[in-house]
């Protein structure tokens, strides 16, 4: 084959041009320390290593997010050890107050310590994390609890005296007694309240047919057809007997618990009650008079599609989760195409702790403290469940017998105060385990994040040594070619002939 001087350049050429990318890809290498600075230098290698980096992204994630949780968790933690020794504290008052070897001035002084022990801890279930409270489920932006009064009855034999509510403020327990026996709302009911522990009284009359018992700045709402009995002399106390006395008032959302919506002009109220993971609209299609019969459909995905063929004849719709129950308001008719719609509560703040893994930080203060709280759908406060566990009703229980120096009802306070710090106890417990756990996910996300390092910088670092050595051979070659190039180029046509 003849080799023209055509060849001869452009094989040169191509040559040099072919040595030189080589030694500039090799230096771009040396520059980044990467043998992957584009796509194209490893397609499957930048594809495995972007999703490495993925990977890595998602970790660095989960740690913020432990931290976080770490930081809630331990803040938690700290508020229910330092609730734990005033509740310590309580019981010793309590303790104390129950016996008889203190005097009347005694038990005034440790009432006044037991009132501040409470504003402790009202505080103490008030705190906060960055500005978000930490025990008033997912209502972060809120207040756990604030200060209200209610009551506590001692009733006599045949008499069944209830409170509905009770307003306005006092900076000592009013006590109560009545000096007639009656029907509330029925019968004129005379009174007489304390304001300083018994040592001044003044009186007052319940007109008949009026609920509302007015103790100065305090009022307490009584409900209509309970009885009262009248008390005996001075001292007795053998009648119905009433303490309006401190209480907290819990003001977070609860977990599970559902509100309900009416759509429709009925005058009727609803409510609740099971366990929803999601909405549950219910519609009436044959109406009529509570508690019925009535006939009902359901949707659970917001009335694209209904169940129907259901009745009921005690106005109780059982729904998946749980039922509505439908009560008077003003009247009991239900008219057809109303509509009701369930809307459970979310309390919990959940975060992310690994791909498989998640973890609650906040907590709900009614499960912990307890005080009154406003069901979903209801309009007023009632204690919450169980009632021997309710540590923010037994405390303002302790207060109000200590401030009218009641001896036995200080004694009735310590087994709640008990329990209910057994039921603190065990709420400490489940945030340190919580805190446990967090512990051992740090460090599988450390580990896999450690990991998706090692094989990005195995995909992507360039070996130093392997490098200098290719960069070495690459100058060596790329010399060569320019050498014999430029001797080929050299050649005349004599030298050809």
């Amino acid at each position: 084959m003849r080799v023209s001087f055509n060849m001869i350049y452009n094989q040169s050429v191509s040559g040099m041009n072919s040595r030189l990318s080589e030694m500039m890809r090799l230096n771009e290498q040396s520059a980044s320390q990467k043998k992957i600075n584009r796509p194209s230098d490893n397609p499957s290698g930048m594809c495995r290593s972007l999703d490495l980096r993925s990977t890595l992204s998602s970790m660095d994630q989960y740690l913020e997010n432990i931290d976080t949780a770490e930081a809630w968790l331990s803040q938690a933690d700290d508020e229910l050890n330092l609730a734990s020794d005033v509740l310590t504290r309580l019981e010793e008052i309590a303790e104390q107050a129950s016996t008889g070897t203190y005097s009347d001035e005694q038990r005034q002084m440790i009432a006044a310590e037991a009132r501040e022990l409470m504003e402790e801890l009202m505080g103490i279930a008030n705190s906060e994390y960055a500005g978000d409270s930490i025990f008033a489920g997912s209502r972060t932006d809120t207040n756990a609890y604030t200060m209200v009064m209610s009551s506590t009855v001692r009733d006599a034999d045949g008499s069944s005296l209830e409170v509905a509510e009770v307003t306005g403020a006092s900076d000592y327990t009013v006590y109560v007694e009545f000096t007639d026996s009656g029907e509330v709302g029925t019968d004129a009911l005379g009174y007489r309240y304390s304001t300083d522990g018994g040592d001044t009284w003044q009186e007052g009359t319940l007109a008949a047919g009026d609920t509302t018992l007015d103790c100065g700045g305090v009022q307490a709402e009584l409900v209509s057809g309970s009885t009262v009995t009248a008390t005996g002399e001075a001292g007795e106390g053998d009648g119905t007997v009433l303490w309006l006395r401190p209480a907290a008032e819990y003001l977070g959302n609860v977990q599970d618990e559902a509100a309900v919506v009416h759509y429709g002009a009925s005058p009727v109220s609803a409510r609740a009650e099971g366990s929803f993971s999601s909405g549950v609209l219910v519609r009436v299609d044959s109406g009529g008079t509570l508690p019925g019969p009535f006939e009902y459909s359901y949707s659970t995905n917001g009335g694209s599609s209904w169940s129907t063929g259901h009745t009921t004849s005690d106005a109780t719709f059982d729904i998946p989760g749980g039922h509505v129950e439908l009560t008077p308001d003003g009247g009991s008719t239900v008219a057809d195409g109303d509509q009701f719609l369930v809307q459970p509560q979310n309390a919990a703040i959940v975060v992310e702790t690994g791909p498989a893994s998640s973890v609650q930080i906040n907590n709900v203060g009614k499960d912990i403290f307890g005080g009154l709280y406003t069901p979903a759908g209801g309009d007023t406060a009632i204690a919450a469940e169980p009632l021997e566990e309710n540590l923010f009703e037994a405390v303002g229980e302790l207060v109000g017998y200590l401030e009218t120096n009641n001896q036995d009802g200080a004694a009735d306070c310590l087994d709640k105060l008990t329990r209910a710090h057994e039921r603190l106890t065990v709420a400490a417990g489940d945030v340190g385990g919580k805190e446990t756990r967090l512990v051992f996910s740090r460090n599988s996300v450390e580990t896999v994040q450690s990991t998706a390092k090692a094989n990005i910088s195995h995909l992507e670092d360039a070996d130093i040594t392997q490098l200098t050595s290719d960069l070495a051979k690459a100058e060596t070659a790329y010399q060569a070619v320019l050498r014999s190039s430029a001797q080929i180029m050299n050649l005349s046509l004599l030298n050809y002939i």
